[in-house]
């Protein structure tokens, strides 16, 4: 009896799954605050807005405040953020008045102005 043939596996495909496998421990494990807010001031993670609690868009995910720190929304939950998000930055777009060019798009563009920006 013939044995079944092994799949060959490529070297990028190793390297896809341990990509996968580490973003899901990354999105499975509590961020510490002092971590989101320096990749906020980064320009890697951005927040929905300016108020309490908002929600920040990171890794393609929604993360959110929790005791033990940021968790990472599932993807379900992150789907429909990004619409949410995206009628939250049509609102506060609408309420700042006409802007120059063409409308952002994606929850990428959904932060406000950083804290402190435009102040002297």
């Amino acid at each position: 009896m013939a044995e079944p043939a092994n799949p060959v596996v490529t070297w990028a495909d190793r390297m896809e799954l341990l990509k996968d496998s580490a973003q899901q421990r990354v999105l499975n494990t509590p961020m510490p605050d002092p971590a989101m807010e320096q990749l906020i001031a980064d320009g890697k993670a951005l927040a929905l807005g300016r108020f309490d609690a908002s929600p920040v868009h990171y890794m393609n995910r929604w993360w959110r405040p929790s005791d033990e720190g940021w968790m990472a929304l599932d993807e379900d939950a992150s789907a429909k953020l990004d619409l949410h998000a995206e009628r939250y930055r049509a609102a506060t777009a609408a309420a700042a008045g006409p802007t120059d060019g063409a409308p952002a798009s994606g929850p990428e563009q959904a932060t406000l102005a950083p804290p402190g920006a435009g102040e002297a």
